[in-house]
């Protein structure tokens, strides 16, 4: 029940008053640990336990380097609109600093937490998103934002293949 009503309080404060997470710097992201509440209330629902520490580390990790990232194109917009989110309230090139970091860190997790598999080298293409902006200028992270979508999809479905393969036929 508290795992539910974490993901309610985080859900309806993100946007409201009087705590609305999205307009303070490091909450916005921190909030949006609530994308992540549904996995560990299945998880908890289907176990009695709460994952690894390490996993919900991850997790957090990676939504608010998610976060971080995806709040950076509307920067300007949000000065104006007197919105203080992170990437405001530091700047564009420090977020996307921290951005990168926290994706650095989920890659690392993942890496150590399978053992080394080749496959979980994919996640480093995380970081990428967040450096390849940082360090080619040519790269827009207007442009590059769209990608996304198409990444998470991908090692989405090919971590669904790998964990079937892993109960089903032990191919991997």
């Amino acid at each position: 029940a508290l795992i539910f009503m974490g993901f309610l309080f985080l859900s309806y404060f993100y946007s409201a008053p009087p705590l609305r997470f999205k307009e303070r710097p490091f909450l916005d992201f921190s909030s949006n640990y609530l994308y992540i509440m549904p996995g560990i209330f299945a998880y908890n629902l289907a176990s009695g336990a709460l994952p690894d520490p390490l996993i919900l580390f991850a997790g957090y990790c990676h939504v608010a380097a998610m976060h971080i990232f995806s709040a950076v194109p509307d920067t300007e917009y949000d000065r104006i609109a007197g919105i203080n989110t992170t990437p405001v309230f530091i700047g564009r090139r420090p977020a996307l600093a921290i951005s990168a970091f926290f994706w650095l860190l989920l890659s690392i997790i993942t890496v150590c937490i399978t053992g080394f598999h080749p496959l979980s080298f994919l996640v480093f293409i995380y970081p990428a998103f967040s450096l390849s902006v940082l360090l080619i200028r040519r790269i827009r992270i207007e442009k590059i934002y769209w990608y996304l979508p198409h990444v998470n999809t991908a090692l989405g479905g090919l971590l669904f293949l790998a964990l079937i393969n892993y109960r089903v036929f032990h191919w991997i």
